[in-house]
């Protein structure tokens, strides 16, 4: 069965620079991913509030990335060839202080030269009491703007970007998501989000897709629909293979090397 978007979502989208919610996980599938975060958080010891590039070393989190619900809905906006370049998985903790700082994606990356977009998947209910992602709709026509690294205490960025704009906070919207429901944003989108001031965790997995014609990249990516005639990147060669111990030791290898580079 399709998933393909609405008229309505697609023109959401074009005018706010993102739509939400969209349901692309069933309650099953929903609880099966959250479990499988919270089995590699107790593996790991501790709390795991920022982990990067999960789907090229967990095989849960590659069918969660490359999930044909989502590879629809980001097809009715980027057309049928599509890359998925990165994940990211945020999860702020219970009266957790952590907060995302005003900015627009692909900053460093610079996604925002090419078609685009990025799915936040909620893997809990992601609300204004936890925490959830708060937009300025139509920001995104403003193009890529100047942004300034803060480095500041408790912001969950690494960097801590910070666009160098006046937000108006009377214009924001609060993105709120069910359990298994997603929103996509444009990459040029202003967003961030505030601390988490409840007793429950929010989980957030992030994939973003752009199409063939992008360049830059220093890790594998996936060519999850179409063609690719740029060959402008290195693709996966075979999905993670399930087994816990071994991705674990790779995972935390790779991002060992990460750091050195």
């Amino acid at each position: 069965m399709s998933n393909n978007l609405s008229t309505e979502q697609f023109n959401q989208y074009q005018s706010d620079g993102i739509t939400f919610p969209v349901r692309v996980l069933s309650p099953d599938e929903a609880g099966k991913y959250h479990s499988a975060f919270e089995e590699l958080e107790t593996r790991l010891g501790g709390k795991l509030g920022y982990a990067a590039w999960l789907h090229l070393h967990f095989r849960w989190a590659y069918e969660l990335a490359t999930h044909p619900a989502i590879a629809d809905a980001v097809e009715s906006l980027l057309g049928p060839d599509i890359v998925l370049l990165s994940t990211l998985l945020l999860c702020k903790y219970p009266y957790d202080p952590d907060y995302a700082s005003w900015h627009q994606d692909g900053t460093y990356s610079r996604t925002y030269q090419t078609p685009t977009t990025t799915a936040w998947i909620a893997l809990s209910d992601s609300m204004p009491e936890n925490g959830c992602m708060r937009v300025l709709p139509g920001s995104h026509q403003q193009g890529m703007l100047p942004h300034a690294n803060t480095y500041a205490e408790h912001n969950i960025l690494k960097r801590g970007p910070q666009v160098q704009i006046e937000v108006d906070e009377s214009q924001v919207k609060d993105v709120c998501l069910k359990m298994g429901e997603m929103s996509l944003h444009h990459n040029n989108l202003i967003h961030g989000s505030n601390p988490n001031r409840s007793a429950t965790k929010r989980i957030g997995f992030i994939a973003r897709f752009a199409t063939p014609q992008f360049k830059q990249t220093s890790t594998p990516a996936i060519q999850l629909r179409g063609r690719d005639d740029y060959r402008h990147f290195e693709s996966l060669k075979d999905p993670p293979r399930g087994d816990l111990d071994q991705e674990i030791a790779a995972w935390v290898r790779f991002n060992r090397e990460q750091q050195k580079a």
